[in-house]
């Protein structure tokens, strides 16, 4: 990586590369425009310290509501894996305590498996470096959701993922969308950029990009309505238009105050969510692809 201005990307190692805005002034966003994608630099040596307790569990009510508009909305992944999927086994990089795996139905055996320095109280839950991880099983899908920009090299990822897929195995990835209108109206402010715990800025153009140059048939890929991510990043983006820290002010008990406070923004997010659904440019996308043998 260079020390001048124009920094090489760290995935192909070219340097047509711009430096973007961001609020934390110890991160850059830098843009390939080879890759398509958009990386943080530096990369930091100790992930785990920016990760606060309420990234892993909110407290209060607010943790309360988390959890249930997670198990309600997030029912949107068990009928993608239904729809492409017969039965089989499912590798979940990035699971967190595993809620997805327990959601499915018997024909289908989940691994979870999530970062070393992970929060997480399920003893099933494997805490590794998915890149080091070593495992003799094949699996009928990877997923990635909500994981896959938390990664510092995104190919590297899906290489890895693609070598641990049987034949016709899929990737099946759920990603904030930096390519999205919101992102554009927010710029700098716009919640889920989030360096330095996103570490890639995923678009559609080059997930395809990427996806394609590894051997993945693109299957499908659509704007999701995933109002659990999206309703809340709605509200954070703009109240840090106003420099508000939307992670202060949850660490704080009164939580459902402020929940209270802010249910003006979240009534005109409702809207704004359909508008950009409508014409697929919802803040989340899926992308969903299979191997080529």
């Amino acid at each position: 990586m260079e020390s001048n201005n124009k920094l090489s990307c760290p995935q192909c190692h070219r340097g047509d590369t711009q430096n973007l805005p961001t609020l934390n002034p110890e991160f850059h966003i830098i843009f390939c425009n080879n890759c398509l994608l958009g990386f943080t630099y530096p990369v930091p040596k100790n992930i785990g310290k920016f990760y606060s307790d309420i990234y892993w569990k909110s407290p209060g009510i607010s943790g309360i509501l988390k959890e249930m508009s997670y198990k309600l909305f997030q029912a949107r992944r068990k009928k993608w894996i239904k729809k492409y999927l017969n039965g089989g086994g499912i590798l979940d990089v990035g699971s967190g305590e595993g809620i997805f795996g327990k959601s499915l139905p018997n024909q289908y055996k989940v691994i979870n498996l999530d970062i070393p320095d992970a929060e997480i109280k399920n003893p099933a839950v494997i805490k590794e470096d998915f890149i080091k991880w070593q495992t003799k099983q094949k699996f009928a899908a990877v997923v990635f959701w909500e994981s896959l920009e938390h990664t510092s090299n995104s190919v590297e990822y899906i290489k890895k993922a693609g070598s641990l897929l049987n034949k016709n195995g899929l990737i099946m990835i759920e990603f904030p969308r930096y390519d999205s209108l919101e992102s554009k109206v927010f710029s700098k402010y716009w919640f889920h950029l989030d360096p330095p715990r996103h570490l890639t800025h995923l678009t559609l153009k080059g997930l395809i990009k990427m996806l394609k140059d590894n051997n993945l048939k693109i299957l499908y890929y659509q704007s999701v309505m995933a109002p659990e991510y999206s309703l809340v990043g709605f509200v954070a983006s703009i109240l840090a238009v106003g420099g508000i820290n939307t992670s202060d002010l949850f660490k704080k008990r009164a939580s459902l105050l402020y929940l209270i406070i802010l249910s003006p923004i979240l009534l005109l997010a409702f809207p704004w969510q359909i508008f950009l659904y409508l014409i697929n440019q919802s803040p989340i996308g899926i992308i969903i692809a299979k191997k080529i043998n």
